[in-house]
């Protein structure tokens, strides 16, 4: 097993003050992190709003903390594939490789918010023909010389992106999917690593029928076993009832903030219809419009409470989606020294005693 970081903040300046003091958290925690020997530090993307909107280029946060955190792995978690040219991702996954010594993973998605897709100026029923497109483009030119191309959504001559990645062939390639059956199948099928995260899924059978999915298509195209990786809320305290007074007003805000972002592509829906590559997007809205961190808790999407707690609820998340790497989302928001001590209770008291784990 591997034990990651995953650093998606929202961040509303009225409330949590300047930027500067978002990326000093973040540099602080990740060099804690790093020496508490967690194994890998993922940055999300996203643009325009408090929903992981200062993490807009975080490519350029992870070559900054390259030396503040010198010894786990770095991951992009996740570019957004359809709002950038494929020919410049390649170029900033082949840099950051070389930068960071070779220690990049690579994560790649549809991305789902309509302010950015808005932003951006990209229809969203484009969205995966776009991400199809561009994924086959960014791989192609880790690898090596591309042929020209001339038809679809990008055009470009017979060329080579320089730097090559430090990493042979590529740095591990990673697909993030959330509702729709047909991106496991897809992910599967082209031989990617998977992420998911429980907080997005209905329900845990779900979640396993999809993963299910993912395991049986990608066996059947021939690929060997991939990594699968969840994203999950973690906090950490000496007893529950302290970890749920840390974490429950902050993880409630956290939801606040996301659906929030969410909100003006439910309204839309509602007037104009649901883009067909986004069927499942409003039942994930109605999901989320419901949350409570009691029912969190209850049908383990997040895991809160004492050491003895969290081991139970990490070994059952484990079990139920063959994880092989665990990004726990430690800080969400909660003062700086709680997220500390989450993250070192986590390291000396949970990852030692859960079932199966090989350090």
């Amino acid at each position: 097993m591997r034990f990651d970081v995953f650093n998606l903040p929202t961040f509303d300046p009225r409330v949590d003050g300047e930027d500067e003091g978002m990326f000093e958290r973040i540099r602080s925690l990740a060099a804690l992190a790093d020496t508490l020997g967690y194994d890998g530090l993922w940055l999300a993307e996203h643009h325009f709003q408090t929903h992981g909107g200062i993490l807009s280029a975080p490519d350029v946060v992870l070559a900054g903390l390259a030396a503040a955190a010198p010894h786990m792995r770095l991951g992009l978690g996740v570019v957004q594939v359809p709002y950038h040219h494929p020919l410049s991702i390649a170029e900033r996954i082949a840099t950051l490789d070389q930068v960071c010594g070779g220690r990049l993973d690579v994560g790649l998605g549809r991305a789902f918010l309509k302010c950015e897709y808005d932003g951006f100026g990209v229809p969203m029923d484009e969205s995966r023909a776009r991400f199809n497109e561009g994924v086959e483009i960014v791989v192609g030119a880790l690898h090596g010389p591309l042929e020209a191309r001339a038809d679809g959504f990008t055009s470009y001559p017979a060329l080579s992106i320089q730097p090559r990645p430090r990493q042979r062939p590529v740095p591990p390639l990673w697909v993030a999917a959330a509702t729709t059956p047909a991106t496991f199948e897809w992910a599967g099928r082209e031989g990617f690593n998977l992420m998911v995260a429980p907080m997005l899924s209905a329900d845990r059978q779900s979640l396993g029928e999809k993963i299910d999915l993912y395991l049986s298509t990608r066996r059947d195209a021939g690929h060997p076993p991939g990594e699968i990786l969840v994203n999950v809320h973690v906090h950490v305290a000496a007893t529950d009832e302290e970890a749920r007074a840390d974490a429950d007003d902050h993880l409630d805000r956290y939801v606040t903030e996301t659906k929030a972002a969410g909100a003006s592509a439910i309204e839309a829906f509602h007037r104009d219809g649901v883009p067909a590559d986004f069927a499942l997007y409003p039942e994930l809205g109605r999901r989320w419009a419901t949350f409570s961190v009691d029912n969190a808790i209850a049908r383990n999407s997040v895991v809160i409470g004492s050491p003895e707690t969290c081991v139970r609820a990490m070994d059952e998340l484990i079990d139920s989606t063959r994880a092989t790497v665990v990004a726990g989302t430690f800080d969400f928001g909660q003062r700086r020294a709680s997220v500390e001590e989450s993250l070192r209770l986590f390291a000396s008291d949970v990852i030692p005693k859960l079932a199966g784990n090989v350090r």
